[in-house]
C-alpha cells in the first residue's frame, strides 16, 4: 500500500515533473491559514508524510511549523525552503521537521526524500522508538551495567571530589561494607586523613586514567596489595565529577612472585649448607673408618657421633625447606596449654639433658581452662625451632658452666602469652634487626636461615604476633602471643594479615 503524502501551501511549480512521482496518485495538496490549527477529520486516512512548503519572506509560515512539529512528533515532517534560504531549513529542523529539502527541485530529488523519510517511519515503527520503549531500554541497559558492574571480579567504587564512596560493586561491599557517603581513605586505608600519594586525585587534577600499586587494608583486618587503576567520570557538560577506582587483588601473585624469588636464593644458599653438611658428614665417616682399620674405639665412636650430628641437621634442613615448599591447610583443633607444652618440652629434653641444659616450665592460668584453638603440627615445631636455638646457644656460650631455658605461658581470656628465654650466647643487635630474615642465620654456616623464618610465618598464619629480646653472651627471650580463638582471617585467609 502506497503512503498518503500531504503536501501543505504547495507552491507552485517548485517542483518540476511532481506529476512523474511514484507516490503522486497518494498525494493532497492543502493550503492552511496561519491562524488555524492543521486538522485530520477521523473519516480521512490519517497521512505518513507531511511537507510543508515555506514561501520567501514569510517568518510567520516558519512559526506555524512549530505548531504542527509539537502535536504530530511521531509523523514525519519535511521542510521546503528557497535554494536562496538554506538557513530557513536549519530553523525547521530547529522547530521540530524531520528534514528539508531546497527548491526549485525535480520529480527524482522529491522521490528520495520520500524514500528516505519513509525508511525513518519504518524505523520509528519497528525499532520501537517511542517513550515507553525508551525507558523500557533504558531499564535493561542500567540492569546490564549493574550485572556487569557487581560480577566484575575486581574491587570497584565511585568516589566524588571530596572523597566520599558514591557507589561500589559486589566484591568491595563484600570485604570492605556498605559505606556510601563515607571516605574512601578511612575504608581502604584505615587513615584519617587523605592519602599523601593518591592516584585518584590526579586523575582529577589531569583528567586522565592513571594506574598504581598500593595497599588496602579490608573490613576484616587482611591486607591486599592491589594494582589500582582509575577512570575520570563526566557529566553532559563534559565536567568530570567522579572518578571510578578500579582495584585487583594481587596479593597471591605476589606471595608467588616473592615465594619464587626466595626459592632461588634458597637453592643457592641450601646448596652451600648441604655441601658443608656432607663434608662433615663424610669427616665422620672417614675417622670411623680409621677407627675400624686401627681399632681405636675412640677415634671411631666420636666419627660415629659427628656422623650423627651432621645426618640429624640435614634431615632438620630437609624437613624445613619441605614445611616452606610446601602448602598445607591448617587443621584447627582445640587443646590444652598445659599439654601443649609438656609434649613439646619432651621433644627436646634429650638433647637438652645430654648438654647440661635444664629445661624448666610454667603456666600462669586467669581463666577457668587453659583451652586455645590451634594447628598444633605447625605450632609445635614453631616453638621446637625456638627451643633448640636455644639449646644450641646455651652449647656455644662455654661463659656459664650450666644454662636454663625457660618455657613459661600466660593464659587470659583472649589470648595465650609465650616466653621462651635462654641463657645462652644471645645476639648483636645488626643480627636482631635480621633475625625473622629468610636464609638469615645468626650461627653462621651452621644454620641455613629457615628456621626462625618458617617460626614467624607460623605465628603469622595463627594471627599472633612474635616478638625478640637479646643480650649478647647473657641469652635471648622470644614472646608470642597467639589468640585462644582462631580469627576468621585464619581460618578463610584471603590476603596477608596486617601487622600491627
Amino acid at each position: 500500500m502506497k503512503p498518503t503524502i500531504l503536501l501543505i501551501n504547495y507552491i507552485e511549480n517548485s517542483i518540476l515533473d511532481l506529476e512523474k512521482s511514484k507516490f503522486y496518485d497518494r498525494m493532497e495538496f492543502k493550503t492552511i491559514a496561519l491562524d488555524k490549527d492543521l486538522y485530520f477529520p477521523a473519516s480521512k486516512p490519517f497521512p505518513d508524510i507531511l511537507v510543508i512548503f515555506i514561501p520567501e519572506g514569510n517568518p510567520g509560515c516558519l512559526e506555524k511549523v512549530a505548531t504542527i512539529t509539537k502535536p504530530f512528533i511521531h509523523m514525519e515532517i519535511l521542510a521546503a525552503v528557497h535554494k536562496n534560504h538554506p538557513e530557513t531549513g536549519v530553523r525547521a529542523l530547529q522547530r521540530g521537521v524531520s528534514d528539508f529539502f531546497t527548491l526549485p527541485t525535480t520529480q527524482q530529488i522529491f522521490d528520495f526524500y520520500i524514500n528516505r523519510s519513509l525508511e525513518h517511519r519504518y524505523l520509528h515503527k519497528h525499532l520501537c522508538f517511542n517513550e515507553s520503549c525508551y525507558k523500557s531500554r533504558f531499564a535493561r541497559s542500567e540492569k546490564n551495567y549493574k550485572q556487569l558492574f557487581n560480577e566484575v571480579p575486581c574491587f570497584i567504587y565511585v568516589r566524588d571530589r571530596d572523597y566520599q564512596i558514591t557507589d561500589s560493586n559486589r566484591k568491595f561491599k563484600e570485604y570492605f561494607g556498605h559505606h556510601t557517603g563515607e571516605y574512601c581513605f578511612g575504608i581502604c586505608k584505615n587513615r584519617d586523613e587523605p592519602c599523601t600519594k593518591c592516584p585518584v586525585e590526579q586523575t582529577f587534577k589531569d583528567g586522565n586514567n592513571h594506574a598504581s600499586e598500593m595497599e588496602i587494608i579490608s573490613s576484616d583486618g587482611v591486607k591486599h596489595i592491589v594494582l589500582s587503576w582509575t577512570a575520570p567520570i563526566k557529566d553532559n557538560n563534559g565536567e568530570m565529577t567522579h572518578a571510578l577506582v578500579l582495584l585487583t587483588d594481587i596479593t597471591e601473585a605476589r606471595r608467588l612472585e616473592d615465594h619464587l624469588t626466595s626459592l632461588g636464593f634458597m637453592i643457592g644458599s641450601i646448596s652451600h649448607g648441604i655441601k658443608g653438611l656432607l663434608t662433615s658428614l663424610d669427616g665422620g665417616i672417614y675417622m670411623m673408618d680409621t677407627g675400624f682399620k686401627t681399632n681405636d674405639r675412640g677415634k671411631t665412636k666420636q666419627g660415629l657421633e659427628l656422623s650423627r650430628q651432621m645426618t640429624s641437621r640435614i634431615k632438620k634442613l630437609v624437613l624445613d625447606i619441605l614445611y616452606y615448599t610446601k602448602t598445607r591447610q591448617m587443621e584447627w583443633n582445640k587443646l590444652s596449654v598445659k599439654q601443649f607444652m609438656e609434649d613439646t618440652i619432651s621433644i627436646v629434653t634429650t638433647n637438652a639433658r645430654k648438654n647440661n641444659i635444664t629445661i624448666d616450665h610454667s603456666l600462669d592460668i586467669l581463666t577457668d581452662d587453659d583451652l586455645f584453638e590451634i594447628d598444633e603440627k605447625s605450632l609445635q615445631a614453631a616453638m621446637i625451632n625456638i627451643l633448640e636455638n636455644g639449646i644450641e646457644a646455651c652449647i656455644d656460650n662455654p661463659s656459664k658452666k650450666t644454662h636454663t631455658i625457660s618455657f613459661r605461658a600466660r593464659i587470659d581470656r583472649e589470648k595465650v602469652l609465650f616466653r621462651i628465654q635462654d641463657t645462652g650466647l644471645g645476639m648483636e643487635p645488626s643480627a636482631l634487626k635480621k633475625v625473622f630474615t629468610i636464609f638469615f642465620s645468626s650461627k653462621g654456616n651452621k644454620g641455613t636461615g629457615l628456621g626462625l623464618f618458617i617460626t614467624n610465618k607460623v605465628i603469622q598464619q595463627h594471627r599472633g604476633d612474635i616478638k625478640v629480646k637479646s643480650t649478647p653472651t647473657k641469652g635471648t627471650c622470644f614472646i608470642i602471643k597467639i589468640p585462644r580463638t582462631v580469627p576468621q582471617t585464619a581460618r578463610n585467609p584471603r590476603g596477608v594479615a596486617q601487622s600491627d
